[in-house]
């Protein structure tokens, strides 16, 4: 456990971290950044991920620090174990430690094949998310033994700081996505309502009759129509970008 003085250092260095992630422009840039500071912010840490459990219980790599974080992820897609994938697959927060890749016993065709790809330890965090989904920060080292117990609360503690962050960042795409696409469903309107001589309300309806009809987003037809001008009754699934 952490000491008064030490854990005050770390308050203050994870509202560092906080305000570093909150300021990224994406959720990309804000994946990246986490697992980039993560390597340099555990000690003991030499490379990390984020990993993504899918439906289908394969491990989708979001972001890396190095080619082989995603070879481990590989490893327990293909042999359906390890520990990204159990702390993936849950809804609270979890810590999963492997002190010793050699003689790990909980995931041992992983265990084996990570060994072989250089790791000797490691340890995966869950990352909760405000909407359901499944995903885990992990930390890789080495050598055996490289995460001692206050390693992994620090792990723990900026796991915490980086699924608000994602939440956060998540959250502002969605605005961002929404207000976007309100902006050119009304330019698409605009254009039907002028060429076609109809009222707002019969322009929408075209747009968004095509966008049943072919199974395409609103948001797409409207794109489309912005740049093409087209009657969307007239639009084709293979005019689509």
């Amino acid at each position: 456990m952490t000491t008064n003085g030490s854990a005050r250092q770390l308050a203050m260095k994870f509202a560092q971290v906080s305000r570093t992630l909150l300021d990224q422009p994406s959720v990309e840039r804000a994946l990246q950044d986490i697992v980039e500071l993560a390597a340099r912010s555990v000690e003991g840490a030499k490379t990390a991920g984020i990993t993504v459990v899918s439906r289908d219980k394969q491990l989708i790599t979001r972001a890396y620090t190095d080619e082989v974080v995603i070879k481990v992820d590989q490893a327990q897609s293909r042999f359906h174990e390890g520990p990204c994938m159990s702390a993936g697959e849950v809804a609270h927060e979890v810590v999963y430690r492997i002190d010793d890749m050699g003689a790990e016993q909980r995931w041992p065709r992983f265990a084996q094949e990570a060994a072989r790809l250089g790791v000797g330890s490691m340890v995966a965090c869950s990352l909760p998310s405000e909407h359901g989904g499944t995903a885990a920060l992990n930390l890789h080292a080495p050598v055996p033994a490289a995460f001692d117990d206050a390693a992994v609360e620090v792990a723990s503690i900026y796991a915490a700081h980086s699924a608000a962050a994602l939440n956060q960042a998540s959250l502002i795409a969605s605005l961002r996505s929404a207000m976007i696409s309100r902006q050119v469903i009304g330019e698409a309107t605009g254009v039907l309502m002028e060429r076609h001589r109809v009222d707002s309300r019969h322009a929408f309806g075209m747009l968004a009759q095509t966008s049943q009809r072919l199974n395409v987003k609103l948001r797409h037809i409207a794109e489309y129509v912005v740049r093409t001008g087209q009657n969307p009754d007239q639009i084709r699934r293979e005019d689509l970008p």
